[in-house]
């Protein structure tokens, strides 16, 4: 409307050039200005009106949260010096000179003095060796351990290895060199062998497996003194009229300087860009929708019902209300699920008609987790059966929401979830650290590999991810009783989950990490969850609020809740125990308001919020687990000013 207007007014001011030539420089600029003034009223009148009329149609509310986070992990694993050493020259084909025949004279790599076959880092008689020492202990260590030695010697591949003439010599100028066992150089032969290509068989890859689970992880701490994020939602929200409503919100996540959404992938949920959590880990500047769904209601006699279909409101659900200072909209509990996804529901609303149970509804729910038939390695879906390319179907997920009694200062709700067919990731990207390719060459249909190919990252590539294979069932029940007593707003929750493993991963990276199996059995486990929570009343004085929440995870507790709002991760998730104290302080009411708070992780297993892989205790993580760092402990201190209208 203004661009038609500065139209009209460019006609009209050469117009009267062409049609008042008698008119005097003084009244043409007097003209010029009131008809500037005019076009001022009406451009305020249009943008009025047009205001008026997007509003009548559309409400939109805007949250901006400025957060610091100060994160310091304790006890860390990772792989020890001499392991993640190894595995660099490894990779980069430094390691194991091919070439070597124990005489100095001859050698042919700088890195190789000796000629003997190793990295002179690695190679206790070089002048510059680093690790040498240390790795012929590890090794005289392995070759006194039974379970390692008897693996071996059972094993036909290796035996036959063992038999021929050149490994037979090499083991005898082993011993001569080192003043070994036969055991030892077997295993420093064998070694060399293993470690001379980064293409593995499957045999070679179990030997590697249980190299790395016979060292120990080192131990380390680190910092990050300030991490800043802006959280930006966009509220929308549009109601045709009693029967008919849309809602959605668009969120930016951004930390700080970063601008990139995809990053390293660390083994957990919130180093991978999925469509469950995009949005609710910080990235960079991109907006998403975090929901977008439509709800018609009606009656039928005093029974009250709707359905819905959209991006899902599956966040920030039931239990969240003290730590966000708000009445939240999501509608799965929180305990069990915090997982964009998109899908509908079917509500029926049961308080005109069982008045003693007021507030009460049950909703079922429906979400699709995977498409596999688009944009995939599986588009063309069934593959007719073929045993090397086996068929991955779509995964859906079920859930029922009972709410059974809510009277404004009491509720009781009961959530059930399942998903159907999961497969062993979904779609998504990351920058993997290395890739594992498997070769199938026997067309074998147990979903393992015969040689696995490693290669490393160096530049930092991004990865696409998605399904290989259904790894089976999960299920998920919460509890959740909520309250207000005495000015107390309280609650208390209690969950659990369970597998029902059906099939293994045909990833092969999940098999080089021992992670292609449900909690690594063949076998359904259980996990429980309690998460118990209280906010007090203002604070005399500064009107504030304190909060505090405790929750404990056991060995095999799996949760969906991997867009929780958590630089460290879910805290839902842990598998083992979350202390948490928090304030609030309004500033302009509930419109601007500031939060200090306290969080200390204590995990007791790895692979929280997983659920493949075996849960092993912290304590006994091995280097091999620990490929991917793992966390022991952590405290975060953060603070934050939030603007909500």
């Amino acid at each position: 409307m203004k661009k038609i207007i500065s139209l009209i007014l460019l006609v009209l001011v050469p117009a009267s050039f062409a049609f008042a030539a008698d008119v005097t420089l003084e009244e043409l600029k007097s003209q010029i200005t009131e008809l500037q003034d005019e076009v001022l009223k009406m451009s305020r009148r249009v943008d009025k009106n047009e205001v008026h009329r997007i509003k009548d149609k559309v409400d939109i509310g805007v949250e901006l949260r400025t957060r610091v986070d100060s994160i310091s992990y304790k006890d860390v694993r990772a792989l020890p010096a001499m392991g993640n050493d190894m595995m660099g020259l490894w990779l980069r084909g430094y390691m194991i000179n091919t070439d070597a025949d124990g005489n100095p004279a001859n050698a042919t790599e700088s890195w190789d003095t000796n000629n003997n076959g190793f990295n002179d880092a690695f190679d206790p008689f070089a002048a510059n060796s680093v690790y040498g020492q240390e790795l012929y202990q590890f090794i005289t260590d392995l070759a006194a351990n039974p379970d390692v030695t008897g693996a071996m010697m059972t094993n036909p591949e290796i035996t036959s290895w063992m038999g021929t003439a050149e490994v037979q010599t090499a083991i005898g100028n082993m011993m001569t060199n080192y003043g070994a066992s036969q055991m030892e150089a077997a295993m420093m032969v064998y070694m060399q062998d293993m470690l001379s290509s980064t293409t593995l068989s499957a045999t070679q890859l179990q030997m590697m497996k249980t190299l790395f689970s016979n060292m120990k992880p080192r131990k380390y701490d680190h910092n990050n003194s300030s991490l800043f994020t802006n959280r930006l939602r966009i509220r929308l929200n549009s109601r045709v009229n009693d029967k008919l409503s849309f809602a959605g919100r668009l969120v930016m996540n951004k930390v700080w300087s970063d601008a990139s959404d995809v990053q390293w992938m660390d083994g957990s949920y919130k180093s991978m860009y999925l469509d469950g959590n995009a949005g609710s880990v910080p990235t960079d500047d991109k907006l998403h929708v975090e929901r977008a769904y439509f709800v018609y209601k009606n009656e039928i006699g005093d029974l009250g019902w709707h359905f819905s279909f959209g991006r899902r409101p599956s966040t920030f659900g039931p239990g969240k209300e003290n730590s966000e200072y708000a009445t939240l909209g999501g509608s799965p509990l929180s305990h069990i699920i915090q997982w964009q996804f998109d899908g509908a529901s079917l509500q029926f609303d049961f308080e005109n008609l069982l008045e003693f149970l007021p507030g009460s509804f049950i909703k079922i729910c429906y979400g699709k987790g995977f498409e596999s038939g688009w944009g995939s390695s599986n588009a063309m879906a069934a593959n007719n059966g073929l045993i090397a390319s086996p068929e991955v179907d779509d995964v859906e997920f079920l859930g029922v929401i009972v709410k059974f009694y809510d009277d404004d200062q009491y509720k009781l709700w009961y959530n059930f979830a399942r998903g159907f067919g999961v497969t062993d990731g979904f779609t998504g990207a990351a920058v993997m650290p290395f890739t594992v390719v498997g070769q199938n060459t026997d067309l074998s249909a147990d979903g393992s590999y015969d040689e696995y190919q490693i290669t490393p990252n160096y530049s930092g590539s991004s990865s696409r991810l998605e399904a290989t294979a259904e790894v089976g069932d999960m299920e998920w029940h919460s509890l959740l009783a909520q309250g207000e007593t005495f000015g107390f707003s309280w609650f208390t929750s209690f969950a659990m989950s369970k597998s029902h493993p059906d099939g293994r991963s045909r990833s092969a990276m999940y098999q080089f990490m021992d992670m292609d199996r449900m909690l690594g059995s063949k076998d359904s486990k259980t996990g429980t969850s309690v998460w118990v929570g209280v906010a007090t009343p203002e604070i005399p004085l500064t009107g504030g609020k304190f909060g505090f929440e405790y929750n404990q995870g056991s060995k095999y507790w799996v949760s969906m809740t991997a867009a929780e709002d958590d630089l460290v991760g879910s805290k839902l998730a842990v598998r083992g125990k979350v202390y948490d104290v928090y304030y609030h302080q309004p500033i302009v009411g509930d419109r601007l308001f500031a939060t200090i708070g306290y969080q200390h992780f204590d995990y007791e297993y790895t692979g929280s919020g997983s659920y493949l892989g075996a849960p092993k205790k912290i304590e006994d993580a091995t280097a091999f687990d620990t490929m991917m760092a793992v966390t022991d402990k952590v405290d975060k201190v953060y603070a934050s000013f939030t603007y909500r209208y």
